[in-house]
């Protein structure tokens, strides 16, 4: 269990990319490393160099006023000052023997020279390393002029043992906070996860923790928070929807299988026979135009219409349904007005915007009594177009304004009066395509549905509304 764990923090995302880091930093540190291992130690050469070269011009200057035993007692002299432990001296004849210094004979050649040597009367320990200079004199001596060069070689050391602590610590470093980090994450991502499998299991209540702290977890744990919240009401939704369909449709199956019974029991007369048939094909088609709607829904539900989108004049769209819907009101002694501003113009699906005004329309004329005024009014809103269908009829309870936009929801609910509670459900499916804002109010005395639509510029920019 802890190996499969520990596995599992490995191989995060937020591991790797540690790692890709601390290699990307490792880099930086072996190449600034690099620099300073090849510049810091040459430096202090030149530094070295300089200080060799100033005694060798001031022992050459020497020399050229001095015979060799002079030049001899010098050396002597020059070394005693400076202390043999830093500064070394050798004076060779030109046959290479040692005329005198403080180191042992050495076959010598002009230049610049770098010696590791034993200073006389130190058989053991730790040889010098010396950088220096040898010369030749006019007389043909060989001087040998040079410093004590450990102190380069132990800063390169030095400058090894820090990188390689620095590497070291920078492995235990990333490799820890790799750990921690992937802690984190699993802990959140296991969060999420689990509340998945519960959701899976049938718990539908269930959602991601926030914690508050505005991260991309918290926004991913949102996001997710608001799709389950619509998943849940869209299975909500399905399981209404199917109560409502059998019992809306068990009915007139029930009356359409008892009436072809009787039919084919009793022995009738051919009107007989004509009226049943007539009846029974009343009774499927109000059958069929359920389901009919209710793939209609389904249809804009799926954006599939977007396709369909264009420049519309709603002023004109919605004077023709105005003239549609005129001679049914007047049959039933009912008035239905207009107030619709010219040239109002908009995106969007013709047949779709005419649909839902016509079923706000039809809606407002069914279920008012006699003497009732219904008016339709737009005009410019902002930067929209404001739609309002006002009646002067019963109206609707507050508390049912927003039930009423859900399949088969009807206030009749003894379904006594004809209708399937699917136009209102059309209309909210046609507005949320648009993205177009639909509101109920009180007209008192009656109901008042306000339609907001925007006003978009191109096709392509309703149909990114719309996505």
């Amino acid at each position: 269990m802890r190996s499969a764990l520990r596995n599992r923090h490995f191989s995060t995302t937020s591991f790797r990319l540690t790692l890709l880091y601390a290699s990307l930093f490792l880099g930086s540190v072996i190449i600034i490393f690099a620099i300073i291992y090849k510049l810091v130690p040459r430096y202090m050469t030149r530094e070295l160099d300089t200080v060799v070269d100033a005694d060798v011009a001031d022992l050459v200057q020497m020399a050229r006023h001095q015979d060799a035993i002079g030049l001899a007692e010098t050396v002597s002299m020059h070394t005693a000052d400076r202390g043999s432990r830093t500064m070394f001296v050798l004076l060779q004849d030109a046959r290479g023997n040692r005329l005198t210094g403080n180191l042992p004979s050495i076959p010598l050649q002009v230049g610049r020279v770098d010696l590791e040597v034993r200073p006389p009367g130190k058989a053991s320990g730790k040889p010098h390393l010396i950088r220096g200079r040898a010369v030749r004199l006019p007389d043909g001596q060989l001087l040998l002029v040079g410093v004590d060069a450990n102190q380069v070689s132990e800063l390169e050391e030095l400058l090894i043992r820090a990188f390689g602590i620095t590497i070291f610590a920078t492995l235990v470093l990333a490799l820890a906070g790799g750990a921690i980090m992937s802690s984190g994450l699993l802990r959140r991502v296991e969060a999420i996860s689990s509340t998945s499998r519960a959701i899976i299991s049938g718990d539908l209540s269930q959602r991601v923790a926030i914690h508050g702290s505005g991260d991309e977890f918290d926004r991913l744990a949102s996001s997710l928070n608001d799709m389950l919240d619509w998943i849940e009401s869209l299975i909500e939704g399905m399981r209404q929807v199917s109560d409502n369909i059998a019992h809306d449709l068990r009915t007139p199956l029930t009356h359409l299988r008892q009436r072809l019974e009787n039919v084919r029991i009793k022995s009738r007369s051919g009107a007989e026979y004509e009226a049943a048939i007539d009846r029974s094909i009343a009774d499927t088609d109000a059958i069929l135009q359920t389901f009919g709607a209710l793939l209609r829904i389904a249809q804009i539900e799926s954006r599939a219409q977007q396709l369909a989108f264009a420049e519309l004049d709603l002023s004109e769209v919605l004077t023709t349904m105005v003239e549609v819907y005129e001679p049914a009101a007047q049959e039933r002694q009912q008035r239905l007005l207009s107030r619709i501003d010219p040239g109002l113009i908009t995106y969007g699906d013709r047949e779709l915007m005419a649909q839902m005004i016509a079923n706000l329309i039809e809606n407002a004329i069914r279920h008012s009594p006699a003497a009732t005024s219904i008016e339709v009014s737009a005009s410019r809103s902002g930067d929209g177009v404001k739609i309002i269908v006002a009646d002067s009829g019963p109206g609707i309870p507050e508390c049912e304004h927003e039930r009423v936009f859900q399949r088969f929801y009807r206030l009749d609910r003894s379904r006594a009066t004809p209708g399937s509670g699917l136009g209102l459900s059309l209309v909210a499916a046609i507005a949320t395509l648009h993205r177009v804002k639909i509101r109920l109010d009180d007209n008192r005395p009656g109901l008042r549905v306000s339609i907001e639509i925007p006003t978009a510029h191109s096709p392509a920019a309703a149909i990114s509304r719309a996505a």
